[in-house]
Formats: structure tokens, C-alpha cells, sequence
């Protein structure tokens, strides 16, 4: 695991809430304070380390002795009256302790200690699925706020339009048609800005949610770092998964689990089952003495324990088959996350290096011909629309690479090192 559950569990209850001590100001968020919050009170992961404290005890249980047996019989009661105690001819005293197949409880302990083994991993990948989960949710925050600057931006944009229009209306160069396009445009706008309000309230929402802090709870500006990847290669990723990925783990340790119990059912279907007992007797018109007991299971001739075994082989070869599975899935999962990431981190260095630059040349061109009547609004609110729609598919990348690497990061099981996408790298 990433950190331990120790860790976790202690900040459960005590974790400040990302809010200032006064009501009025509110702190900036940075994802990983997010992610480490949502990890630390998440009730999930509370609950799967009880678990895993469960099979440790049990496991424990597994390899103890059975209880010891106390045993008293009264002999030859009279038949008329068997309560009468006092009567019998024989009273005796048996304390009995059984002693399982030798081997058998150190394999039944391996087992549940194995199988606590595979539920920290599950454990594991619980916590990279509640840090992805966050860290999602802070990338949709970011970007929703991001979206609605731009928004804000166009309109001003459009205002500076709207006045280069009655400009060129005073002097005759537009008409009426003009100014009415650009009304067009502006409403657009605020329909945009009023879906991307309603987009930031939601991502709000799922953040308070993941916090575990009332949905209405206030959150401050995010704090929005560059662009970033991740540099491994798809080689390195997949031994990392195979070193860190809670499923994978968690596979090989039923697998051991299941040997172990294959072990102890071959044990007990080959080493008999002992019995000692130490008595004390006591016959009324005699002496006391003592009486030694001992017995002995005889697995050879019949009962279950051979078909045990052949279950339990089955189901070590069954678990074998879920472990390869696993390290197909792993497999899968991590490379197409990284083919994914890697794709994405291309499209942003296109849309800055090739569409933003030339979108925003054209744009500047068309607002000097425009006003010397050389250029049409058209042109000109087309060209407007194209940087518009450059710059927003460029915070969308921007957030679909923070959300990229937090499912590579699941898939692979842990946190990766992140490499910053520099702007002058990019030009």
C-alpha cells in the first residue's frame, strides 16, 4: 500500500476540514490534500481493515488447540430414581484434550494469514479507487472553473466586438445585422457560462461527498497546477503493477492460501487425530484412583478426508487460474491507461503549439480588417469561435490528463512520479 492503514485509520476522525478557522475566508485546495483526505476518512477502507484484523485473530484461532473437554459420569444409578446421586456406585472425573494431525493447524494458520495478506491488497487497490475517485473530482472542479474564466473572457470579448460594430455603424460600414449577431453571440455565451455554473456545483457536490463534508460545505479556489504526465514506460509501469497492484497481490496470496489449505487437508487425510484423557475415580466402597484415556482417529479406511483433498486441490488450481487472469487484466488495464495518457498529452501539445497560436494570429488579423471594413463580422466572430473552442477542448485535456493519471496510477496500483507539461518544452 501506498501509506499504511495505520496512518489512515489515525486521521479518520481527526483530519481538519478544508476550511479556514474563520467562516468568512476559506482556504485554496490542492488536489493532494484532497486525495489524502478522501483516502483518510473514507469508511471503506475503515471497513476492509477491520476485516483484515478479523483473519488475522483468525488465523490465530486457526493454529490454537481445540478447547480442552471436562468430562463427569456416575455410574450404575439406581433406575427408579436417577437423580439420586449419592447412590451410584462409581463417580468419575475425565479432563480430555484433542490433538489435530500434526502440521494440520500451522496450515490452517498460514491459510487465514494468507488470506489476510490478499485483504490488505484488496485494501490497497480500495485506496487507489477512492484516491482516483477524488482526484477525479478535483480535476472536474478545476476545470468547470477554468471553463467558466473563459466564458467571462468571451464576453468580454464580445463587448469589445459590440463596440468595434457601433463604430462602424456611426460611420455606415455595418448594419443592423451585425449588432444583432453579436446579441446571438452573447447569449450563446451566457448559456454556456449558466451550463458550466451548473457543471461546478455538481463537481462541488462530489467533492464535499468524497470529504465526507456537508454537500453545501464551502470549498475555496482550486489551486490549479501545469499540465502533467507521466514519463515511465510501458515496461516499467507493468512491473510496478506487478510489485504494487492490490488484485495481483491479492491473487498470489489466495493462491498460497489455497496450498496451505491443500496441505492441511492432506495432512489430516493421512495423520490420525489423537485423544488423551487423564480421570479420577472414585467408587465409594473402594479406593480413588486415576485412569488414563487415549484414542485415535483411523483416516485410512474411511470419511471425508480424501475427497477434501481433491477439493482442495481444485481450488489451488483454480486460484492459480484467477492469479494468471489478474496479470492479464493488470496487464490491460495499465496499458490502456498509458496509451490513453499518452494520447492525450499529444492532442494538448497539438492544440497549443499548432491551434491556439494560428487560431489567435487569425483572430487579431480579422479585428484590425474588420475595422477598416476589409473583413466581415462573420470572419470575424468565426475566428473568435475557433479560439474559443481551442482554448476550451485545451482545459478539457488539461483535466483529462489529471484524470488520466489518476487511472493509470489505479491500474498500476500506486502513486506514479508526475512530470510537469512545460510550456516552453511544448514550444
Amino acid at each position: 500500500m501506498d501509506r499504511s492503514y495505520a496512518v489512515a485509520a489515525s486521521r479518520l476522525n481527526d483530519t481538519p476540514p478544508i476550511t479556514a478557522p474563520n467562516a468568512d475566508s476559506v482556504l485554496p485546495i490542492e488536489r493532494d490534500t484532497v486525495v489524502a483526505q478522501s483516502v483518510a476518512r473514507s469508511p471503506a477502507l475503515a471497513l476492509m481493515a477491520h476485516r483484515a484484523r478479523a483473519l488475522v485473530h483468525a488465523g490465530r484461532a486457526e493454529g490454537s488447540l481445540p478447547s480442552a473437554e471436562l468430562g463427569f459420569e456416575a455410574w450404575n444409578l439406581p433406575l427408579a430414581r436417577p437423580y439420586a446421586l449419592g447412590d451410584a456406585d462409581m463417580y468419575m472425573v475425565e479432563l480430555r484434550q484433542r490433538f489435530p494431525p500434526a502440521g494440520a493447524l500451522d496450515a490452517q494458520a498460514r491459510a487465514m494469514a494468507e488470506e489476510a495478506r490478499a485483504m490488505l491488497a484488496e485494501l490497497s487497490s480500495e485506496e487507489r479507487a477512492v484516491a482516483e475517485r477524488a482526484a477525479s473530482a478535483f480535476a472536474d472542479y478545476v476545470q468547470a472553473i477554468a471553463e467558466k474564466r473563459l466564458q467571462e473572457q468571451q464576453l468580454v470579448l464580445l463587448e469589445r466586438m459590440g463596440q468595434a460594430v457601433s463604430a462602424r455603424y456611426v460611420t455606415g460600414g455595418s448594419g443592423l445585422a451585425d449588432a444583432a449577431r453579436i446579441d446571438v453571440e452573447v447569449a450563446k455565451t451566457h448559456r454556456a457560462r449558466a451550463r458550466v455554473e451548473a457543471e461546478i456545483a455538481r463537481s462541488h457536490a462530489t467533492l464535499n461527498a468524497v470529504l465526507r463534508r456537508p454537500p453545501g460545505a464551502a470549498l475555496g479556489e482550486p489551486h490549479e497546477a501545469p499540465a502533467e504526465t507521466v514519463r515511465l514506460s510501458l515496461e516499467e509501469l507493468l512491473a510496478r503493477a506487478e510489485a504494487n497492484r492490490g488484485a495481483t497481490l491479492s491473487a498470489a496470496a489466495r493462491v498460497q492460501a489455497a496450498a496451505a489449505r491443500r496441505e492441511a487437508a492432506e495432512a489430516e487425510a493421512r495423520i490420525p487425530e489423537f485423544m488423551v484423557g487423564l480421570g479420577y475415580w472414585q467408587d465409594p466402597a473402594m479406593r480413588p484412583g486415576l485412569g488414563l484415556t487415549a484414542s485415535m482417529s483411523l483416516p485410512w479406511f474411511w470419511g471425508p478426508q480424501r475427497h477434501r483433498v481433491e477439493q482442495a486441490k481444485e481450488e489451488e488450481a483454480a486460484e492459480q487460474a484467477n492469479r494468471d487472469n489478474a496479470a492479464i487484466d493488470a496487464a490491460i488495464d495499465v496499458a490502456e491507461a498509458y496509451t490513453r495518457l499518452r494520447g492525450l498529452e499529444a492532442q494538448l501539445v497539438v492544440v497549443r503549439t499548432r491551434g491556439l497560436p494560428a487560431a489567435q494570429r487569425s483572430i487579431e488579423a480579422l479585428a484590425a480588417a474588420y475595422t477598416t471594413g476589409k473583413a466581415t463580422l462573420l470572419d470575424w466572430v468565426d475566428a473568435t469561435r475557433s479560439v474559443l473552442d481551442l482554448e476550451m477542448e485545451g482545459i478539457q485535456l488539461h483535466g483529462d490528463l489529471a484524470r488520466g493519471i489518476a487511472s493509470l496510477e489505479r491500474a498500476v496500483g500506486t502513486v506514479l512520479p508526475r512530470t510537469a507539461i512545460r510550456e516552453d518544452s511544448i514550444r
